[in-house]
């Protein structure tokens, strides 16, 4: 499968897994991997003003793409992304989210993807 080895070059372990895991997984997975194959140049970025519009209190969320950290986090929630920049990390831990490998994710029945 492509997916598979366009994501290897990616320096997160998990999404490694989650490209191999894709082919048996759901829709929303395929979909995941596909995005965090992307080159560099075009992976996605959100901010936490973003994240924070979207998401609802306990939800399970996926970035896949780097969480920035303009805005302000009002709800706790559950996160997984590529990458964090430092401001987004510190402001999520002091908001009460928690930041989780995409594993354990994947094994929610109800994920929402924010891009």
């Amino acid at each position: 499968m492509a997916v598979t080895k366009r994501i290897e070059n990616k320096d997160k372990a998990e999404w490694i897994s989650l490209a191999s895991s894709a082919g048996k997984a759901s829709k929303t997975a395929k979909r995941i991997a596909e995005l965090a194959s992307r080159p560099k140049r075009q992976m996605v970025a959100v901010n936490l003003d973003k994240i924070d519009m979207l998401a609802e209190d306990g939800s399970d969320i996926v970035v896949p793409g780097k969480v920035l950290g303009i805005g302000s986090i009002s709800k706790k929630f559950r996160i997984s992304a590529i990458s964090y920049s430092s401001s987004a990390q510190e402001k999520l831990k002091r908001g009460g989210c928690e930041i989780v490998e995409i594993g354990q994710m994947l094994k929610k029945d109800k994920i929402k993807v924010i891009m």
